[in-house]
């Protein structure tokens, strides 16, 4: 009995203890996230953290300018709406450095149908991606997965012609939207950690056979959560857009950064992480 009552009186000094019990997870406040003095951080209900953000100052460069396109209700927010990428952003990943955005997927279409005497015709074509050279951007080889969509194979290739994935779909009864993706409308791949390092564009391959008229197949890189909480091929294919995640980097930074245990807030700003003390611990500079 004593010995009990003594480990619970332990237990209880230990956790009152600040540092030595992690805490529950929590979401900081929205001031904790962006640079001082910047106050338009909102874009509808999505928070813009540094080294992202809108206006002048509030951003690390302009690759990681956010432009609030009001157009929508609620507003949405694009990356990089000046340089070209111009991709809606889903979300922002400090602990992991991804970004998730809305990317355009790549489609076979045929302009003929089976009457047109071509049933059973084997057709290639070729696609490229959004190209990220040049920028901090490249496509996760660990947050992505490879899929087809429809009637037909396709094969993902790097800059370099070299193979970072494919699959190849069966439509036993025609084309027909999927709910899930096990080789029948559906296939999904994996990428090659290897073949896919630094990727910052590709090109995909499709092969099918022509017997029908309209779109036939579509490849996508597609974020891997995304796909096993919300996937439903109805959508991607009548919007032409599938959540994407890509992974950055800041070049005066390492990537490995973060806010110590019992702190919160954003590493990337001087004295970002916050809790019963301010710290100044954070990304190495």
């Amino acid at each position: 009995m004593m010995v009990e009552l003594v480990a619970i009186v332990l237990i209880m000094i230990i956790s009152s203890l600040p540092g030595l019990v992690p805490e529950a997870a929590s979401t900081p406040p929205d001031v904790y996230m962006v640079k001082p003095n910047c106050t338009d951080f909102k874009c509808g209900d999505f928070t813009i953290p540094y080294p992202f953000g809108m206006g002048k100052g509030c951003y690390s460069s302009d690759w990681f300018s956010i432009y609030c396109n009001p157009s929508s209700d609620p507003h949405k927010p694009f990356l990089n709406h000046t340089s070209g990428l111009n991709l809606q952003v889903l979300h922002i990943s400090l602990d992991y450095l991804t970004v998730t955005v809305n990317s355009p997927i790549s489609s076979l279409c045929n302009n003929f149908s089976s009457t047109d005497g071509k049933k059973n015709e084997t057709k290639a074509s070729n696609s490229n991606s959004i190209d990220l050279n040049g920028t901090p951007f490249r496509f996760s080889d660990e947050d992505n997965i490879f899929m087809v969509l429809g009637c037909g194979s396709a094969v993902l290739l790097n800059q370099s012609r070299g193979v970072v994935a494919g699959c190849g779909s069966l439509c036993p009864s025609g084309f027909v939207y999927a709910k899930d993706c096990f080789g029948v409308d559906c296939c999904q791949s994996t990428i090659n950690s290897y073949t896919s390092y630094a990727l910052n564009n590709y090109s995909v391959n499709f092969t099918t056979e022509v017997n029908e008229k309209g779109c036939m197949a579509h490849a996508l890189l597609v974020d891997r959560q995304w796909f096993h909480s919300n996937f439903s091929s109805q959508p991607v294919i009548e919007t032409g857009y599938a959540p994407l995640s890509l992974s950055w980097s800041m070049f005066n930074i390492h990537n490995e950064c973060g806010c110590r245990m019992g702190t919160e807030g954003n590493p990337f700003l001087k004295n970002g992480c916050r809790g019963a003390r301010l710290s100044s611990q954070g990304c190495n500079r």
